[in-house]
């Protein structure tokens, strides 16, 4: 191909008339040349042109010969079926309407979980060279060893030739600041270094903000400065309060920047300032705990690095063996999840669930495109007739459908923006604000977002629509010129089996809806055991504990209050308990003397802890279960047994021995003897959390260190934690939260309620789909079988037995459709109950509901066979005589 090939064809596409009257301008003077010859030959004028002509042969053919020619035909082929496409739709609106909205439905439905998968694993973070950075990581152990801290981040960085450079990182602190929680990233000096990121406005941080008492300095991220001070362009210079202390606002990086984290903090703060930001580790800035990640030097393979780190980890052990170096992994860290194919797995079910919508509108695509079909075999039949073939007229048809599906995208694009507005909106008007200062943000749209949407629609309607093109071209031009229909009337497989299909996911969708919304219903009558109504858990800071504890015990709004060490919903630690008949492993907790009658729990036996016995460590209190496991034949009271720490890793005594000088007296430091003086009732718990009260009670004083407060309060619960908020920040800015013991119970009725609505939307657009389809299965059966019930009708039938004919075509498949369906659901179930996580969950959700199935499958089938009325008693109405003389 040399240039002038070139400019004809670029001719030929961009001024197609102006080529066109080249070629016929060409064409014609071909054969007037031929004529001229023939003339001086003494041929007449009229038969020379005549005989020129024939010589040459078909204009058109040449024509068509020159332009194949060209290498321009697909694009021209393609052009002209595009035209036609939009004539198509001209012509008939109302069919291309639903086609894109059916399709579009669908595809937003599956792009909402794309979007949100698309934060987790696909949207890398704006970082030059991201590939380069990962995080050191090993598998999580029970020592409550931390894997790495600060002096062994610089040690690394000094042995070892892995990284041009490291930084370390904790993530997600959370304090409140003037009311509100940010949450915040401490990292070190040289954390912005390393990830090669500027500040829009002010400067980074510098290893000396960083030093031992370095400067009280914070960057702020583009999502914090727009949240927290309203893109406030004097925002540089002003402070916050952390713990009492300014810290002055350095710096605002740029929009796009997460920190290498999925989602950006409010603020980054030097490392080094770990003590103001989480007060119990103050003066322990070497022990913390935290995350290693550096920028892999220039031809290091990943490897290399893991191995190099391996036998570094092992070195400074003094020469030890360490089992856990050599799982000492390096993981891409580049502000997506640090394993996608798990988060893959876990949306792949979702996408199966959810992808069932957009199964259906292609099914009900592929009904309409069929019924479509019927109504244009004329059409056909003459393009046939015609000489066109039947590639040709496919084709076109399939050129409609992909222009179809991609206004489809447009919409499901739309719809996916609307629909993921609407859930944040709905999101952070439910949540309960006891559960922290949540700001859902919308998943950001991208690229890939905009081409899975493409591909997904030009995949599933090209799909769906291949059948039907098929089907449509299988005429006869003859008969079809004559206005008839297609010899076969009968329904076919694949007609059936969309409405199997359609059947089938309605009612999976809708059996998960009425599971949930019943299980939402029994989770709001279920009893935890403890009182809830009026109940608040207070969180205290260990620097402001005494002037919270005075502030509590002066505000009216509180009627008593109860100190707890672990807080009743953190994991109860773990001991041995001896009666003198062997050893049996209990759960046990501190608590205050007025516990039991805060939280509402009696004590069936004996009696409560008295003030004068806060420090009393040979007396405590037993759980009915504790006292009948250790005295079956007793009542427990005034029994004594010894209690000895479970030191075991996982059982939570270990980890609060990690750090000796957090201050205050550990747990059961030794052994000891106590006398039972009285048994309680047993909890429950709050099964979402699956976390039970402690079976022994041991004595504490409120003013104890790391003790939580358990209070009563007066009027309605939520009103009094917003007061209680007003009041108590005011003495320590950074306090903990304030949760409601009523929005705790609430909360699996919250999640429950969340997926019912979810599942409820799902299964009601299915329906809604299958329902729509079935009429058109029905309406395309009735128009194709109008001659043979016509014919049937002048023989004698009457017309309930036509009715009775063509819903007789719709009970198959639909009650396949049914019983695969709930077949599915308890298969499912099924599976699920053997799990060890099903187990758990089936406490919550009833997934074995027999009402709930029945009743999903009765509202189907009432739905279907409203839909298949309609059409089937139009088929009765048939007038016999029309169709005879027709015939």
């Amino acid at each position: 191909m040399n240039l002038r090939d070139l400019k004809l064809r670029a001719r030929a596409l961009f001024t197609p008339r102006r080529a066109e009257r080249d070629l016929h301008d060409e064409l014609s003077f071909h054969i007037e040349r031929e004529a001229m010859k023939l003339m001086e030959q003494g041929v007449p004028p009229e038969d020379a042109r005549a005989k020129a002509q024939a010589r040459f042969g078909s204009t058109t053919l040449a024509a068509d010969e020159c332009r194949d020619e060209r290498g321009t035909a697909l694009i021209d082929n393609t052009v002209s079926d595009l035209l036609y496409a939009l004539r198509s739709f001209k012509r008939a609106p109302l069919a291309a309407l639903t086609i894109v909205a059916t399709v579009a439905v669908g595809l937003g439905v599956v792009a909402v979980l794309f979007s949100m998968l698309n934060v987790f694993v696909f949207r890398i973070d704006t970082a030059p060279d991201i590939t380069e950075l990962y995080e050191v990581d090993r598998p999580i152990d029970d020592s409550g060893q931390p894997d790495f801290t600060r002096p062994q981040l610089e040690a690394m960085r000094r042995d070892t030739k892995v990284f041009t450079d490291a930084f370390g990182t904790i993530i997600e602190v959370d304090l409140r600041v003037d009311g509100r929680v940010i949450n915040t990233t401490l990292v070190t000096g040289n954390f912005f270094e390393v990830v090669r990121v500027n500040p829009v406005m002010g400067r980074a941080f510098t290893p000396a903000d960083d030093e031992r008492g370095g400067n009280p300095v914070v960057v702020l991220s583009d999502r914090g400065w727009e949240r927290r001070f309203n893109r406030d362009p004097n925002v540089l210079g002003r402070t916050v309060l952390v713990s009492g202390a300014p810290y002055e606002i350095i710096g605002v990086m740029p929009p796009g920047f997460r920190g290498l984290q999925v989602t950006a903090p409010d603020m980054w703060a030097p490392f080094s300032r770990v003590g103001d930001f989480d007060p119990d580790n103050r003066g322990l800035e070497d022990k913390v705990g935290l995350d290693i990640v550096g920028r892999l030097r220039p031809g290091m393979t990943v490897g290399n690095a893991r191995a190099q780190l391996q036998a570094w980890d092992s070195n400074r052990q003094a020469g030890a063996v360490d089992r856990r170096a050599m799982n000492l992994e390096l993981l891409p860290r580049q502000g997506t999840v640090p394993q996608p194919m798990e988060a893959i797995m876990v949306f792949t079910p979702l996408f199966i669930v959810f992808g069932l919508i957009l199964m259906i509108g292609c099914a009900n695509v592929a009904n309409l495109l069929l019924a479509r079909g019927v109504a244009r075999q004329r059409e056909i039949g003459i393009r046939l007739s015609l000489g066109a073939s039947r590639r040709r007229i496919v084709r076109q048809l399939m050129t409609e459908s992909v222009l179809l599906a991609l206004m489809a995208a447009a919409g499901g694009y739309v719809i996916s923006r609307l629909a993921l507005e609407g859930a944040v909106a709905f999101m952070m008007r439910t949540m309960p604000m006891d559960l922290g200062d949540v700001n859902f943000g919308v998943p950001a749209a991208d690229w890939r977002v905009a081409l899975f949407l493409v591909v997904t629609a030009i995949l599933a309607t090209a799909f769906f629509a291949l059948i039907p093109a098929l089907q449509a071209t299988r005429v006869e031009p003859v008969r079809t010129m004559r206005g008839e229909l297609v010899r076969d009337a009968k329904p076919g497989r694949a007609r059936n089996t969309l409405i199997g299909l359609q059947v089938f996911a309605s009612a999976l969708l809708l059996i998960c809806a009425a599971i949930f919304l019943r299980s939402s219903t029994a989770s709001s009558q279920f009893d935890p055991g403890i009182r809830t109504s009026d109940t608040v858990l207070i969180d205290i800071n260990e620097s402001k504990r005494e002037a919270m504890l005075q502030s509590i015990a002066g505000e009216s709004i509180i009627t008593s209050h109860a100190a707890m060490r672990p807080p009743l919903l953190a994991l109860p630690l773990k001991a041995f308990a001896d009666p003198g008949s062997g050893k049996a492993s209990v759960s046990y907790k501190f608590v205050s003397e007025r516990y039991f009658d805060v939280i509402g729990v009696p004590i069936v036996r004996g009696r409560a802890f008295s003030e004068a016995e806060r420090n009393d460590t040979s007396v405590a209190i037993v759980s009915e279960s504790v006292a009948r496991t250790l005295w079956p034949s007793g009542s427990g009271v005034g029994e004594t047994f010894r209690l000895e720490a479970d030191l075991t890793p996982g059982s939570g005594n270990s980890i609060l021995q990690v750090n000796p000088d957090a201050g205050g007296d550990e747990p059961i430091a030794a052994p000891r003897t106590v006398t039972v003086i009285g048994v309680s009732r047993d909890v429950r718990g709050f099964r979402l959390t699956d976390v039970r009260d402690a079976g022994v009670f041991l004595p504490i004083a409120p003013q104890g260190p790391r003790t939580t407060i358990v209070a009563r309060v007066q009027g309605d619960p939520t009103l009094a934690r917003d007061t209680l908020l007003e009041t108590f920040t005011k003495i320590d800015p950074n306090m903990g939260q304030i949760i409601t013991l009523r929005t705790v119970a609430r909360l699996e009725m919250f999640f429950l309620q969340i997926a019912f609505t979810v599942s409820l939307i799902l299964g009601g657009l299915a329906l809604v789909l299958t329902v729509s389809g079935l009429f058109s299965v029905l309406s395309y059966l009735v128009e194709q079988r109008t001659r043979e019930i016509g014919v049937r009708m002048a023989l004698g039938a009457t017309s309930q037995r036509v009715t009775q004919m063509m819903l007789a075509q719709t009970t198959r498949p639909v009650m396949i459709g049914l019983l695969a369906g709930a077949g599915l659901a308890a298969s499912l179930a099924t599976w699920l109950l053997s799990t060890e996580f099903g187990g758990l969950i089936s406490q919550i959700v009833h997934v074995t509901d027999p009402v709930a199935y029945l009743t999903s499958l009765a509202v189907i089938v009432v739905a279907c066979m409203a839909a298949a009325w309609v059409p089937a008693s139009r088929a009765s109405r048939v007038d016999p005589m029309k169709t005879l003389r027709q015939e």
